[in-house]
């Protein structure tokens, strides 16, 4: 049976109707551990899921897709961070990405995923195990391929992948008539963002979507009201096409709208704002709208063009391209200093890890919680617009 819906249905209504990201064409899962130890497990937390979704992906049926936004992961979640870390801890943490022991760590949660992701997302009682046929699966392991086991009674030694090193996988048994009435999951496809973004090209959604689902437990956004809401910001922030850099195009009675010293000064309004005579002077009016203002210097400085608002919750100021440098190399360790490469800001993956460091530093995920109301989004479009002048 096919189990479907549209991301365009999911926005429109709020989040009340399911929201289905199609489990089948997923891209292979990249590497990404460039990040400090203190942000490591969160980062393999981000990336198992991926991996997990991935490896289920493999045995589904087009059109059948897991209900993620109804599964609890908070306690499993808790149970590995404390099992990994201890065993960094124990065996010393390596931040390379070709690190054997991340490699397993990172394999162990994505086989652990896959099991609730069975058993909660798709009702699976039943798996058959698989193992890799080679030397190296322990002989118990090798006893137990090809047949089929419970979920809800464990085999000695676990269920695959609990034990360390093991990499074996479960295989769903899949009973068509119990899986959920419209079960979602996963990977946040660019064709998804199409609803959002309807005006972005493909290439440029393809690239969000993939960042956005890369920082679903990282950057708080693994809910159903805080994803919607922080979509919804991006959409009001960015447009329909997904502008990632601001272009300070406007006519006279939007900039003196938007503006104070606009306001305070129409006779530059008229000046340069787009006319029928004229187009707007974009590095003008971003010079003086934005001068003296979130770390930007005075409007000869042309701190106000070349911090201009980019990314897709609009970065903007000399100030906060500064700190979000700073928690970037924090978070990611990439050694990038968005302050004097400001222009890095506008790539789709900045732009969304941009609008992740501003949903987390200004504690909008505490905000979205508060649910799909106009109060909560009211709420939340206050605390980002305290950073602009209206």
């Amino acid at each position: 049976m096919r189990q479907e819906s549209r991301f365009s249905t999911w926005i429109r209504s709020g989040g009340q109707s399911t929201f289905v990201l199609a489990l089948n064409g997923l891209v292979d899962l990249e590497a990404k551990f460039s990040v400090v130890p203190d942000r490591l497990l969160d980062s393999i937390i981000d990336d198992s899921l991926a991996a997990a979704v991935g490896r289920l992906n493999q045995y589904l049926p087009d059109g059948v897709s897991i209900d993620i936004s109804a599964i609890n992961l908070t306690p499993i979640r808790d149970q590995l961070r404390s099992e990994v870390a201890d065993r960094l801890t124990e065996i010393g943490v390596a931040v390379n990405p070709n690190d054997p022991v991340i490699t397993k760590v990172l394999a162990r949660y994505a086989e652990i995923l896959n099991g609730v992701l069975q058993t909660q997302g798709l009702n699976v009682e039943q798996y058959i195990w698989r193992s890799q046929d080679d030397s190296r699966v322990r002989s118990a392991h090798a006893a137990y391929d090809d047949h089929i086991f419970s979920w809800s009674d464990t085999p000695d030694g676990g269920h695959p992948g609990q034990g360390w090193n093991c990499r074996c996988t479960a295989e769903p048994v899949l009973d068509g008539t119990a899986i959920p009435d419209g079960a979602v999951c996963d990977i946040l496809t660019g064709d998804r963002l199409a609803t959002v973004f309807p005006a972005a090209d493909t290439e440029k959604r393809a690239a969000i979507a993939r960042e956005v689902d890369l920082r679903v437990v990282s950057g708080q956004l693994d809910t159903r009201e805080r994803l919607i809401h922080f979509l919804a910001q991006m959409r009001q922030e960015a447009g329909d096409d997904a502008q990632l850099v601001e272009g300070f195009n406007y006519n006279v009675r939007g900039l003196m709208a938007t503006y104070r010293y606009f306001r305070n000064n129409p006779e530059d309004a008229q000046r340069f704002a787009r006319t029928e005579d004229h187009p707007a002077d974009a590095v003008s009016i971003a010079n003086l709208a934005l001068a003296n203002r979130n770390g930007n210097g005075d409007a000869a400085s042309n701190d106000g063009w070349t911090y201009r608002g980019r990314g897709l919750l609009q970065l903007t100021g000399r100030g906060n391209y500064r700190a979000f440098t700073v928690w970037h190399e924090r978070e990611f360790g990439e050694g990038i200093d968005f302050e004097s490469e400001s222009d890095r800001a506008a790539e789709p993956v900045y732009a969304v890890r941009s609008a992740v460091y501003f949903w987390l530093s200004h504690d909008l995920p505490t905000l979205a919680d508060a649910g799909l109301t106009n109060e909560a989004t009211d709420a939340i479009t206050a605390r980002i617009n305290l950073r602009t002048e209206s």
